[in-house]
């Protein structure tokens, strides 16, 4: 009786340490995966805004494109992370990294690292729908770049009292004045009808795009950067019709121009600028027409990339 005791309470003694050792082994399986978890985390975090800062520079810069994906993705990143970063059209960017990642308990058990990956992909599409437009509505047409058109005309060259300007968020010299030095601060859309601004209101015209010049006096078409408020982005419409009032109008696209000054006095007045290419935040569709403004989004890395 006494040697089946005996016997009985090592058998429990040798179930504990067992046990002990199973626990142990899911608590290293835990830790280490968690650990795992946080780095892939961090690398697809790295790897999306990689590539949505690389396609700022698109659709005109590839190089330029893939050394600012490449930049970002090292300031965001680790020592000894692999990135890879590709420009497979003058409108995507392919990013993908690599870590290897040591473990911490799982060395215990023969596994002292695993390399965890992480891809993603940024594309242009037009915009669709953008805040801060200003208040100029442009006739839809076929832009050439870097050439020169009147975005608000003066008397004689309009329909009846309307200049292409446009009544944006109210109606009054005011509003649409500060709608010129500040952009209109809610979203439009394409599809959506908008009102026509009467008057020549060639002194609030005046006001606005010398207050935008003014803040960037020595940019040039050649020169600009992104985010100056020479660059403005205004609805393109379907058409003015020759009717008196106000009236309303239906937005098609967006363009982008470099804006030039203006120029005449009293209702002689004309605002001119460039049509350019730009990228802005703003929503994007896949059936919008290209008009030239870009807005960037994520899509899988294999629709763009090859594996």
């Amino acid at each position: 009786m006494r040697i089946f005791v005996v016997n009985q309470k090592g058998s429990i003694t040798v179930l504990t340490v067992l046990a002990i050792t199973v626990l142990l082994g899911f608590a290293a399986l835990v830790v280490d995966v968690g650990f795992l978890y946080v780095n892939r985390a961090e690398l697809v975090n790295m790897a999306d805004a990689a590539a949505l800062a690389g396609v700022q520079d698109l659709p005109g810069d590839t190089a330029q494109a893939e050394a600012s994906g490449r930049e970002y993705a090292a300031q965001n990143g680790q020592s000894g992370d692999v990135i890879e970063v590709i420009v497979p059209t003058n409108r995507a960017v392919a990013v993908s990294v690599k870590r290897t990642v040591n473990m911490v308990f799982a060395k215990v058990f023969g596994l002292n690292s695993v390399d965890v990956r992480a891809k993603s992909a940024a594309v242009l599409r037009p915009t669709s729908g953008v805040i801060g437009v200003v208040p100029f509505g442009v006739v839809w047409q076929e832009f050439v770049y870097g050439t020169t058109y009147a975005l608000k005309v003066g008397a004689g060259d309009g329909y009846a009292g309307n200049y292409d300007a446009l009544a944006l968020g109210g109606t009054g010299s005011r509003t649409y004045t500060d709608n010129i030095k500040f952009g209109y601060d809610a979203k439009l859309s394409i599809g959506q009808w908008v009102s026509t601004e009467t008057g020549n209101m060639s002194g609030g015209t005046g006001e606005g795009v010398n207050y935008r010049i003014g803040l960037d006096p020595y940019a040039t078409f050649n020169t600009v950067e992104a985010g100056s408020p020479r660059i403005i982005i205004v609805p393109l419409i379907e058409s003015i019709t020759n009717d008196t009032g106000r009236h309303d109008v239906k937005i098609v696209g967006f363009a982008g121009f470099f804006l030039e000054g203006v120029a005449g006095s009293g209702n002689e007045n004309l605002v001119s600028g460039k049509f350019m290419q730009t990228v802005i935040a703003g929503e994007t569709s896949g059936t919008a027409i290209n008009y030239g403004v870009y807005s960037a989004a994520l899509v899988p890395y294999e629709s763009v990339a090859a594996n």
